[in-house]
């Protein structure tokens, strides 16, 4: 009887650390490793423009995760030993905030006061490298890429997956195809 007591016990116990109510997902406790860099455009010259008309260099990434990710304080940089990477601006969570599933632009074109959204470096179209990092600037994903084609952007075949091909029709923001 004891034995049985003491099993019942443990099965309640172990019950109850598995009814987990909350929903909230600290930033600490993402799978980081399900955001990535998505697609990006190292040579716009349209019809892709951004907010203010400018047809610049961009770069979108990809949440694959079951919740929502704000990114501000993240960074993002063109160099994989960057010192001085540019900060996703931590002051505005609804436009830094990525829904699980979805897809968020940022502008590469050296003109951060256009927005929160809008880093301090440009892409090369001759070849470099994306860097996404943490808070910590710990790297998430990078890419690096060689020459590219002006108006043909490079993303993953499937949305967060491992294989990279170009895209005569860049799709910002949206599923890659």
């Amino acid at each position: 009887m004891r034995l049985l007591t003491l099993i019942l016990v443990a099965l309640m116990s172990m019950a109850f650390i598995a009814c987990d109510t909350d929903d909230t997902t600290a930033p600490e406790e993402i799978e980081t490793a399900a955001l990535v860099i998505n697609e990006f455009l190292a040579s716009n010259d349209g019809p892709i423009e951004d907010e203010h008309g400018g047809f610049d260099d961009w770069v979108e990434l990809y949440n694959g995760t079951d919740a929502a990710i704000d990114i501000g304080g993240m960074y993002l940089s063109d160099k994989p030993e960057d010192d001085a990477p540019w900060q996703v601006a931590t002051t505005d969570a609804s436009l830094t905030t990525i829904a699980a599933g979805g897809f968020l632009v940022i502008w590469c074109d050296d003109e951060a006061d256009q927005g929160v959204l809008h880093a301090t470096f440009k892409l090369s179209s001759g070849g470099e490298s994306v860097v996404l990092m943490d808070q910590d600037k710990i790297v998430v994903d990078t890419y690096t890429y060689e020459a590219q084609t002006t108006g043909v952007s490079w993303g993953r075949t499937v949305d967060g997956g491992d294989i990279w091909a170009a895209f005569t029709t860049p799709t910002p923001g949206a599923t890659n195809q």
